[in-house]
């Protein structure tokens, strides 16, 4: 070890355990460490000592403390800095990953589309510092690291600090370059005195030029002839290096490198506009030649001329011949509407394609916001009201807007207001609508309903379990598209959620429903075209969700296999003008990671405490630890749908171990570690699978038409218990039991009423929630009620369930509750009964916990999640 090592181990101590060095750069050298007190692996980079005398411990901290307050997806946070021993160090999080650096020195110059997607993080990290007015002044590939094919800005604050230090007169302190040469704005290599964010723009033309061209614009033998070469010289245009370079992204790069700054790109934000229709377009460097015509189960398919499908996000082409007289559906000129880091979804286009009105914010600080296309800032429709609210219908004059509320306690409310604001009025639906002329439809329950603005009482439709949702009217307002199944994609709390759903339409005037779209994916937010013969909706059938489109008959059942209309668009839902003309979607992506938090020995201790166990661009739901406490088993669709996983509980390497193409979720290991119990929709409906540890010998243990799920062993490996849900969307809790042969008898029902079992340690008693009462069950059926929900002043989190486990000595029961504040939490309540108290509070909105936990010891494990969501509008075209 060597003597700075161990010094700064010395100064250390207690906080941060350095291990070893990662690599040098111009003013630190980076460390790989643990922090001791979050358990979690970091990188410690501390400057150098000429540096650090150089600039000063107060400056530093100064600098450093206006960069940690960046929170971002695109820049690598400040976990703590510091002075220790004279020292002056700063931490980030470590990540599994490689430089932007390390990427061009193995392949040299990158595939275009990866280029143009590395760039669009860098600058949207960028925009979103300079509104803040920080300028990063060393953007290089040394500083944007790669983690799961996006890129991460690093050491905001840092050369700002430098450079001040040196006196911006001065190109060199105790030896150090201030900046790179390679990526110097001409202003920055003259060492002018007042410079501002377009150095940073003028650093991202030349990292552009290099990743598209393998070098960046100068080279030579030396720093100084670099930096004359910035101030005095023309760079040899993208297009002679590299002929392939679409010509509009050639633009792009040169226009960011011009001499003086008034003649680049003005602001970052310009920049992500340009860049996100460079990707939307995937323009080629030759004049665009018309696409290939395609065939489809005997039925052509014909391409637009003049529309490239972008295999990257924000897929362009949209098209589908769907009958004889060739009906073609086709989307251009994508616009991205907002792109602030907060939640905006549920855009609903105004009828008139003037305006849109979308959701922003998160959790229960939801609120309704209008934007005018023209231009103009976002107004915030909402904002002055309590709880949240969210999906804004237009009514079909444009005058008024209708739109769902929450309440912490549970309670939604559809009210009616003017566009730019007003006197509110309860319509009497409940939650999200669809509005024709003056009537409203909304489900209630299993039911979906039809109601007069002007009140009365609501006409039934049809009843169709379980919970109906995205109600959409035909046209003329003779039929009703509907989801049916999944219905937490939609809802706040449980955005995004994994599952299939089916698309279904029923006459107004009552009769069967018919089912359009099948339920073995995804199948949401349906959309009727103008001729009321085509419904428009998001799936993800056939990989990631994109845009799709289905003809129906008179009867508004499907005429011929529903075709997909875009490629990479990432919706959640999707609106149309009154013509057509115009749509208005979300484009949402999100993650979800399993992360770990230590239980306080008293009081509550906070989620943004937590650490991560696993990481990627995944979606993990529910996971079990094994009683050893060496490995967590999860569900996660790392590798295309979602399968069982294993994972050490500190964090590594994952190992599949099922690879059916349906879905399998909620693994639980038996409490002797050698077997683990799923459920799995490979069949159609959710039934319990059993296999070895190691992912073998795998068998299917129930066979039924009921959705069964969220099983668990007990604690001597002869009793599964698990959830059943029933037609009118009840709960009930099963059991099968293990003969001695080691076969598996007859389910059976062991209470009538419940979801959720979870078994004691001693194995004589089973946690139950009922959405009324939590309580305790017997091994043969008795029932203990532990307290109930409002009387206690506490609601379930979610869907009306508190997902209750024991803790690891059988003494106490946690569960997660919502207070009359709305404020979430996880709770501790003795086993025996008494008054429960909070233990984690889920207070980070940014980084919301997603149905249940599993825990070990003094350590329980969340499915957080992270969302992305922006507004987009695009031009449509149906003839």
């Amino acid at each position: 070890m060597s003597s700075d090592l161990e010094r700064l181990n010395a100064a250390l101590r207690g906080r941060y355990h350095l291990e070893r060095q990662l690599g040098r750069g111009g003013t630190a050298t980076v460390y790989l460490a643990q922090d001791l007190k979050h358990q979690r692996p970091v990188a410690v980079k501390v400057l150098y000592p000429q540096i650090a005398a150089t600039m000063g411990t107060d400056r530093f901290l100064r600098e450093v403390h206006i960069a940690a307050s960046l929170t971002h997806p695109h820049i690598l946070g400040l976990h703590d800095s510091g002075e220790a021993d004279g020292f002056l160090f700063y931490v980030m999080p470590y990540v599994e990953g490689e430089s932007l650096r390390d990427r061009v020195a193995r392949h040299g110059e990158l595939p275009i589309g990866s280029a143009v997607e590395i760039l669009r993080d860098v600058v949207d990290a960028l925009a979103y510092a300079h509104r803040r007015n920080l300028v990063h002044r060393d953007i290089k590939p040394d500083n944007v690291l790669l983690a799961e094919g996006h890129g991460m800005v690093t050491d905001f604050g840092v050369a700002k600090a430098v450079s001040e230090a040196a006196g911006e007169g001065s190109l060199t302190t105790a030896g150090m370059a201030l900046g790179t040469p390679s990526y110097m704005a001409p202003e920055q290599a003259a060492a002018e005195r007042h410079i501002d964010h377009r150095v940073d723009i003028y650093a991202v033309g030349a990292l552009a030029y290099e990743l598209l061209t393998g070098q960046p614009p100068f080279t030579g033998m030396n720093a100084q002839s670099v930096l004359s070469a910035h101030i005095t010289q023309t760079p040899e245009p993208v297009g002679k290096r590299r002929a392939q370079v679409p010509r509009r992204l050639e633009r792009f790069v040169m226009t960011c490198l011009e001499k003086r700054p008034a003649d680049r790109w003005q602001s970052a934000d310009a920049m992500l506009k340009e860049l996100e229709a460079i990707r939307a377009a995937n323009l080629s460097p030759a004049a665009i030649r018309p696409a290939p015509v395609f065939e489809r189960q005997g039925t052509k398919l014909a391409v637009i001329t003049g529309v490239v499908v972008s295999i990257a996000v924000l897929g362009f082409l949209g098209w589908a011949s769907l009958r004889p007289d060739g009906t073609t559906v086709a989307f251009s000129s994508i616009r991205q509407v907002t792109r602030a880091p907060e939640l905006e979804l549920e855009p609903a286009i105004s009828p008139d394609g003037r305006e849109v009105a979308y959701t922003a914010g998160y959790g229960m600080d939801m609120h309704v916001f209008v934007r005018d296309l023209s231009g103009g800032r976002s107004f915030p429709l909402t904002a002055d009201r309590a709880g949240a609210q969210y999906a804004p219908r237009w009514t079909p004059d444009g005058r008024n807007l209708l739109f769902a509320e929450s309440t912490p306690d549970g309670r939604r409310t559809t009210y009616l207001i003017p566009r730019l604001g007003g006197l509110t009025r309860d319509v009497g639906a409940d939650g999200r609508v669809s509005l024709h002329g003056n009537l409203v439809a909304f489900t209630a329950g299993q039911r979906i309903l039809i109601r007069s603005l002007d009140g009365g009482e609501p006409t039934l439709v049809v009843e169709h379990p379980p919970f109906p949702h995205s109600v959409a009217w035909s046209p003329d307002g003779t039929r009703l598209a509907y989801a049916q199944g999944n219905y937490q994609f939609a809802d706040l709390e449980t955005l995004g959620n994994v599952g299939p759903s089916a698309i279904w339409t029923a006459a107004v005037t009552g009769g069967d429903s018919i089912e359009v779209v099948g339920g073995g994916s995804l199948n949401v937010s349906p959309v009727w075209l103008p001729d009321g013969r085509h419904l428009l909706f998001i799936s993800n059938r056939d990989g990631p969700r994109d845009l799709y489109v289905v003809r129906l008959n008179r009867d508004g059942g499907p005429r011929g296999a529903p075709v997909r209309i875009t490629t990479g668009l990432d919706p959640h839902s999707i609106s149309l003008t009154a013509d057509g003309s115009v749509a208005a979607y979300s484009r949402f992506t999100f993650r979800r990671n399993i992360w770990a938090v230590d239980l306080p020995s008293t009081g509550a201790v906070s989620i943004r405490e937590a650490r991560p166990v696993t990481v990627g661009n995944q979606i993990v739901e529910n996971h079990g630890v094994s009683r050893d406490g060496r490995l967590l088993a999860f569900d996660s669709n790392l590798e295309g749908n979602q399968d069982v996983y294993v994972v050490p509980v500190h964090g590594g390497e994952p190992r599949r171990l099922t690879e059916d193409p349906g879905d399998d979720f909620h693994p639980d290991f038996s409490w002797d570690g050698s077997e683990i119990v799923f459920y799995s929709t490979r069949h159609g409906t959710r039934d319990l699978f059993l296999m070895a540890a190691d992912g073998s010998n795998e068998r299917r243990l129930t066979d039924s038409p009921l959705e069964e799920y969220h099983p668990s062993l007990s604690p001597d490996g002869r009793t599964i218990v698990y959830t059943v849900t029933l037609e009118r969307q009840t709960f009930q809790v099963w059991v099968i039991e293990r003969d001695a042969s080691g076969g598996w008898g007859e389910p059976r029902v062991l209470a009538e009423n419940g979801f959720y079992g979870r078994w004691s340690p001693d194995g004589e008693r089973l946690s139950v929630d009922t959405g009324e009462i939590l309580a305790v069950l017997t091994r043969d059926g008795t029932s203990r009620e532990l307290f109930r929900w409002r009387a206690s002043g506490l609601a379930p989190i979610d869907v009306g369930l508190g997902w209750a486990e024991w803790s690891s000595d059988g003494r106490s029961i946690l569960f997660l509750g919502r207070d009359t504040a709305g404020t979430l939490a996880l709770y501790r309540i003795p086993a025996a009964g008494g008054t429960p108290r909070p233990v984690v509070l889920l207070d980070d909105p940014t980084k919301p916990p997603t149905f249940g936990f599993s825990l070990h010891g003094n350590t329980v494990y969340f499915s957080v999640t992270e969302y992305e969501s922006d507004v987009y509008v695009m031009d449509v075209e149906v003839g």
